[in-house]
């Protein structure tokens, strides 16, 4: 029976230092011999796919869970995709306006912001992304901001804007999650790294106790109680340890690697 293992992105198989992104070296060992042995291996993130750079895109795995479980492609074909619909995008993107809240819509193909000046961390969002993905990233209007192709979106609450009505007005269309520090993923309320999970397995015919989900943060926690294992990364947050059937190492301390070796997905090939 194959095994499904699925990876968060952003401190669980690459960091980020003052030359760019970083993928240990044992990091990559361990794809390839989890491939070798008969493993799927799926990245499944919160970015749409229009967040990912090359070294993601290129890392090496049999297929992508995008955007929170909205987007899923293997081996080259997309499998499902779901966008949020014009009307309701609008109307939510006058509401982010109204509620004087900060945005960030990501989609299949682009990246949208306001062209409002930024005073939260979504800032230094739209600078690196504006930086990374030239061809990708927009920056509108508010009064330009219609009709656009997004699948999910991020958010950012500061002093003075209307949160509560925001959130109560949508809390049935969405999943708010709290990443901390004022900041909020949301995505459509029947989708997830779980749902995204679940659509693998079914079409693997895979059993949940062959699946195994490897993570860091709080948008994780789907995947990490979903999975036959759930596995976080050492230097997590205790809302996501305490929830993980098994606690690894630290990313530069060949963290997925020992994840891997530990539950006998992959034979010894790293000196210790």
């Amino acid at each position: 029976m194959k095994n499904l293992v699925f990876f968060d992105i952003d401190g669980t198989l690459i960091t980020k230092d003052e030359n760019g992104y970083l993928i240990p070296e044992s990091t990559s060992l361990a794809l390839r011999l989890l491939r070798e042995n008969g493993s799927l291996c799926f990245i499944n993130s919160g970015r749409t796919i229009a967040g990912m750079e090359d070294i993601i895109l290129d890392i090496g795995v049999d297929g992508f869970v995008c955007g929170c479980g909205t987007y899923i492609k293997v081996n080259g074909q997309v499998l499902f995709s779901k966008t949020i619909p014009y009307p309701l995008g609008n109307e939510v993107i006058k509401d982010l306006g109204r509620c004087r809240i900060e945005w960030l819509l990501e989609g299949q193909n682009a990246l949208y912001y306001s062209d409002q000046p930024y005073k939260t961390r979504i800032k230094h969002f739209k600078e690196d992304h504006i930086k990374t993905f030239p061809g990708v990233c927009k920056v509108l209007p508010q009064k330009d901001a219609y009709n656009l192709s997004f699948d999910k979106f991020c958010i950012c609450t500061a002093p003075g804007c209307d949160f509560e009505y925001f959130q109560n007005k949508y809390n049935k269309e969405f999943n708010f999650i709290d990443r901390g520090n004022c900041f909020f993923e949301i995505v459509p309320a029947d989708c997830s790294k779980a749902t995204g999970m679940k659509f693998l397995m079914e079409y693997f015919n895979i059993p949940v106790q062959n699946t195994y989900a490897v993570g860091d943060s709080t948008n994780d926690l789907p995947m990490i109680e979903f999975a036959g294992t759930g596995i976080a990364m050492g230097g997590s947050p205790s809302e996501v340890t305490k929830h993980a059937d098994y606690i690894t190492d630290n990313i530069l301390k060949n963290g997925i690697y020992n994840a891997m070796e530990h539950f006998n997905l992959i034979r010894p090939a790293l000196a210790k």
